[in-house]
């Protein structure tokens, strides 16, 4: 009887490692710009931020943007490029276009810049499209479109 209680305290043991063991998660996998090569994207009807953290990053992205300004409205723009180590090989554009398809800016990324700008959406029309396309950028890369 004894040594029925003893097997049966093992069981118990064996089980409750068994169920502890396999039933442990790993962390989670990380998807943002904090991370190389992994744009992180917000895209709110008043808000739109990409951040990007290349290390020889070659892609080219498209985001329609959800914004739903009014003529009244003014889009202020902020780009932060850092850490900028480009090459000859490196032809790194971002493009904003309204919403028939016109350019409201096309920015060839080729050396670190801080710039914060603001324009009426009366001139430029409503923000609809960005893009990125990247061939080689080394750097980190901060967009923010606010509309206010």
């Amino acid at each position: 009887m004894k040594n029925k209680k003893i097997i049966d305290y093992f069981k118990i043991i064996f089980l409750s490692n068994y169920i502890f063991l396999f039933n442990c998660v790993s962390p989670p996998d990380y998807d943002d710009g904090l991370l190389q090569n992994i744009p992180a994207i917000v895209n709110e009807n008043d808000f739109f931020s990409l951040s990007l953290n290349g290390e020889d990053y070659t892609m080219e992205h498209s985001w329609d943007l959800v914004f739903n300004g009014l003529s009244t409205d003014t889009l202020y723009t902020s780009l932060i490029i850092k850490d900028y180590s480009g090459s000859i090989n490196d032809s790194t554009h971002i493009r904003l276009y309204n919403s028939n398809d016109a350019s409201i800016f096309d920015i060839l990324v080729n050396s670190e810049v801080t710039s914060i700008d603001k324009i009426s959406i009366e001139y430029i029309g409503n923000p609809a499209k960005i893009e990125l396309s990247a061939n080689n950028f080394n750097g980190l890369i901060d967009l923010q479109l606010i509309k206010q």
